[in-house]
């Protein structure tokens, strides 16, 4: 996996310079770097392999900081009014509702961690869980004042997985409280905003049901697009996702396999809706595709399954304790399905959120090289003497 991460940016770099000879005039692109940050994912999980000790410590840093800054970023007033409220110190609430729902995952599943008997004193475990319960009320509140449709679709999408996964494993009375508590701690900000919530989750679940009865009869999933945003009907931002995603689609289908490079940005000009206002893609896997085709696709989806495959591996053989495991497999399912409809990947939470879980994964295959030198030494140590 680290030589393919080599080769990815090795064709990353080969197909941009090939558009940078090709091309009649100067091509700039937009936040190209990140696709080369593969290159240091082995380094970054050797980082947390070499470091594992101070995990937990970690753990309490990140949410008593994630708690301070809630609590001094959260607008009442705001909140109060109806208006979008800030959060987090994102200007993009979108990008703040994000982080929102990663820290709040991260607060359930470190919460399960210290519901286990353990170490520390049971004063101290009560005081932990009680802290990742107000960070998860405090997560929902401002993704609630943040008012960001997406965060809303991709957390009800996570939120199962997390109980399957708890189910997966030996899930005690005391772990069901927990959620328990972390549920009512999302539920009472749920209901106290659910006519804002209804008014932005309706309209674009109406639109998407919509489209899927008028593709499934067409077969045509564009002509369905074009319809859609000729009527009228639609609302408004989502009408302009969907005039961005037929542009991409557009630049895209010039070169299915390898993608465009650097050179979509001049393409987009000319597109059907280059006049929408953003060149923004608004899915994260468009803003791979269009770049770079389906080897680019094809190598992200190798990554994550690797890793996750590595992750897994670890868990069964107890070389990492199952809230990390579980906290693993439900953030990544709720950051790929927060990319159906904003660019996240290409954005700092993003950069951020893959620097962490691809290193993670090679986290977890130095901890099975370890564990896999280590029975080697057992087996030897444990044959008799010639």
């Amino acid at each position: 996996m680290g030589g393919l991460c080599v080769a990815w940016v090795a064709f990353v770099l080969l197909r941009n310079a090939m558009v940078l000879v090709q091309a009649p005039g100067p091509v700039d692109g937009s936040a190209e770097g990140i696709y080369l940050f593969s290159l240091i994912y082995p380094t970054i999980g050797y980082a947390i392999y070499l470091n594992w000790s101070r995990m937990p410590a970690a753990a309490w840093a990140f949410l008593v900081i994630s708690l301070l800054a809630l609590l001094v970023s959260l607008e009442p007033q705001t909140l109060l009014s109806g208006d979008r409220a800030p959060l987090l110190f994102h200007s993009n609430p979108i990008h703040a509702s994000v982080a929102g729902g990663l820290i709040a995952l991260a607060a359930v599943c470190f919460g399960l961690f210290l519901a286990r008997p353990g170490p520390n004193g049971r004063g101290l475990r009560i005081s932990g869980v009680a802290l990742c319960i107000v960070v998860v009320a405090l997560c929902f509140l401002g993704i609630a004042g943040a008012q960001s449709k997406g965060v809303w679709l991709a957390l009800l999408g996570a939120l199962p997985v997390l109980v399957v996964m708890m189910l997966t494993e030996r899930t005690q009375l005391r772990h069901w409280l927990l959620l328990a508590g972390v549920l009512v701690a999302a539920a009472i900000p749920s209901v106290l905003f659910y006519p804002e919530i209804s008014a932005l989750l309706e309209p674009n679940i109406g639109t998407a049901v919509s489209f899927a009865s008028s593709a499934t009869h067409t077969g045509d999933p564009l002509v369905v697009v074009e319809r859609l945003i000729a009527s009228g009907s639609v609302p408004h931002t989502l009408n302009e996702r969907l005039m961005i995603w037929v542009n991409g689609w557009e630049i895209w289908r010039t070169n299915i396999v390898f993608g465009t490079g650097i050179a979509w940005e001049t393409l987009w000009d000319g597109t059907t809706y280059a006049d929408v206002g953003y060149q923004l893609m608004h899915n994260g896997y468009l803003e791979v595709a269009v770049r770079y085709g389906l080897v680019g696709l094809a190598f992200y989806a190798v990554l994550m399954v690797w890793s996750l495959g590595q992750a897994f591996a670890c868990r069964s053989r107890g070389l990492i304790p199952a809230p990390m495991f579980i906290l693993y497999v439900t953030a990544t399912a709720f950051f790929g399905l927060t990319m159906l409809t904003n660019s996240n990947n290409r954005l700092a939470i993003g950069e951020s959120f893959m620097l962490v879980a691809a290193g993670f994964g090679f986290c977890c295959f130095y901890k099975l090289q370890d564990a896999a030198r280590e029975a080697v030494r057992e087996k030897a140590g444990s044959q008799p003497a010639a």
